[in-house]
């Protein structure tokens, strides 16, 4: 399988898209002032405990307190009051986001991420990835990581197969030496505040997305410079294959990326036998409904439903991925009446979600025949990053939202100016855009390099645009 990452890095959002044989498996999008926390440490207070939900409050230094779970911590304990005090200082890590006016989840079951290996210091033991089934490479990881496993615990993903042993070893130490600054800087710090190195939208996406056997596609030499710095660091003295694209036609245009963005944003997609899926977001659950439209031809030995169900399987758990679906999901495949059909369905299912990095768990078919998954939330959906409520809509309507509007045009900008370097660029905007507009018209026109007019169309929405070229 050949694995490559596209990032393509900008002032309002930097995107990575995972491709696994020229298709497109995962997408992220990160946006400063808004980078994902999990994984981040912080020196923290605790500032209320709520002993009837063995829960308590963490002040980390920003608007809204972190939470703490007696579950988040290594202990045996029954009551969180016996564990924690008020006032206590503790050093811990995010587990999940914040969302809307809930604090970001913490813990102290820490673990430090790296391309292969995850370091738990303070766990203990040796984990290899399911999908490493070679009894030769299991015995030689073991060998050279095994004495690091006295003292942490080491998981080993399934990239690791194929990573040098100096690769490996040079990971591992390099985890170790980051722990170690972690602790000294919480040591160092007088109040509540992260400690550690600070993620950036680009190291983000690297720190989830790259593994050792993936080759680097980025689009502008910034990025190119910060991703090798980033990859020296994590893998000192490995040479990351990583390139600069070139080509004028855009990185993700090209590579299919932005097609498999504008597919994960919709309510269906189609099939290749003819058949589709929709997908629906609830506030209770992710429902998925597979529809045959019609498909009834068998393909060889299998039932025409198996054949569909299937084929809608691998796209269902490809779109769960890029989607970035979480916790409850319902799958309602097409009925199948075959001798084993549901044992075949039920075990294809199972090994594609083990190839899916995020934990999953497949709870199996209700009497009626719906299939029940559960997945790990470790980011927001990718929808609920690109999209708001309409606020015209009086149902549930969504449009895009501010910042995606703004990274849209900032990269139509951006393809213009790349094999244009004469052309004079005017924007002809709605009201509200043209606002936004004027205030990162600096920054703007720093990125660019060159000047940029504004100006307001009435005939344009809010948030429409026109842009006007002139060779100079």
């Amino acid at each position: 399988m050949k694995k490559v990452l596209l990032i393509e890095e900008g002032p309002f959002e930097t995107r990575g898209a995972l491709l696994n044989d020229d298709t497109v498996i995962e997408l992220q999008i990160e946006r400063p002032g808004d980078v994902s926390r999990v994984g981040q440490f912080y020196h923290g207070r605790v500032s209320k405990i709520l002993p009837d939900m063995n829960i308590a409050f963490v002040d980390i230094g920003e608007k809204t307190d972190g939470f703490l779970q007696l579950s988040d911590l290594h202990t045996t304990a029954t009551n969180l009051n016996s564990v924690i005090t008020e006032g206590e200082k503790l050093l811990l890590q995010v587990s999940k986001d914040a969302k809307g006016d809930k604090g970001p989840q913490l813990g102290a079951r820490f673990a430090l991420h790296g391309p292969n290996l995850i370091y738990r210091p303070t766990s203990q033991g040796l984990t290899l990835s399911k999908n490493i089934k070679n009894a030769t490479d299991r015995s030689q990881i073991e060998k050279l990581l095994g004495g690091f496993a006295d003292n942490a615990g080491i998981t080993v993903r399934t990239s690791a197969d194929k990573a040098p042993e100096p690769l490996l070893f040079s990971e591992m130490t390099s985890l170790i030496s980051e722990w170690e600054e972690v602790k000294a800087a919480q040591k160092a710090s007088k109040k509540p505040q992260p400690v550690g190195r600070a993620e950036t939208p680009l190291t983000r996406i690297l720190q989830t997305l790259f593994t050792s056997d993936t080759r680097l596609i980025v689009n502008n030499s910034s990025a190119l410079n910060a991703t090798k710095s980033y990859l020296a660091h994590r893998l000192p003295g490995i040479e990351a294959d990583a390139e600069l694209w070139n080509k004028q036609e855009p990185l993700f245009e090209a590579m299919g990326a932005n097609a498999a963005i504008e597919l994960a944003l919709q309510k269906r997609v189609p099939l290749k036998s003819g058949g589709n899926i929709t997908l629906e977001p609830t506030e209770a659950a992710i429902v998925i409904d597979v529809n045959s439209a019609g498909q009834t031809r068998a393909a060889g030995r299998q039932s025409a439903a198996l054949a569909t169900n299937l084929e809608a399987a691998l796209e269902i758990c490809r779109q769960i991925r890029l989607r970035n679906y979480a916790g409850i999901i319902i799958i309602d495949f097409i009925q199948m009446n075959g001798k084993g059909d549901a044992k075949e369905l039920t075990s294809f299912l199972q090994t594609l979600l083990e190839q899916d990095p995020c934990p999953s768990r497949m709870i199996g078919m209700t009497e009626i025949g719906l299939m029940q998954i559960t997945r790990k939330r470790t980011r927001p959906q990718l929808s609920d990053i690109m999209r708001k409520s309409c606020p015209q809509c009086e149902a549930d309507g969504v449009v895009p939202d501010d910042t995606t509007i703004l990274a849209h045009l900032f990269r139509e900008l951006q393809d213009i100016v790349r094999f244009s370097p004469n052309v004079s660029l005017h924007i002809k905007s709605g009201n509200e855009l043209a606002l936004r507009l004027e205030r990162q018209k600096a920054m703007l026109e720093k990125e660019l390099a060159r000047p940029i007019s504004i100006s307001i169309d009435a005939a344009l929405s809010e948030n429409e645009y026109g842009i006007n070229q002139d060779v100079q």
